[in-house]
């Protein structure tokens, strides 16, 4: 598994990407955001290639919620993207 500084890096990246195209949202906006994700949920893998069950990871929580929540209103996706940069500014603050 990616250290948790590089998991906080990629969650606040994705976050604010995910944050800018929905202010611009194309045609291609869902596919964007699910391809983004499940890019970076990579990083969330441990050494038998599992990831974390949902609810055992606040910010794969998060991540995965932006996944969830790209077909939403824009103001639900912004909500979630908030969610995405709180994640990852606790798990720096707690490191």
């Amino acid at each position: 598994m990616t250290s948790l500084r590089k998991r906080s890096d990629v969650l606040a990246d994705i976050a604010e990407r995910v944050a800018l195209w929905n202010e611009f949202r194309t045609d291609d906006f869902q596919d964007r955001v699910v391809r983004a994700v499940n890019s970076a949920r990579e990083h969330w893998r441990d050494e038998r290639g599992e990831l974390p069950a949902r609810g055992a990871d606040p910010m794969f929580d998060a991540l995965m919620g932006m996944a969830d929540e790209a077909d939403a209103s824009p103001i639900a996706v912004r909500d979630t993207c908030a969610r995405g940069l709180r994640a990852a500014e606790d798990a720096r603050a707690t490191r």
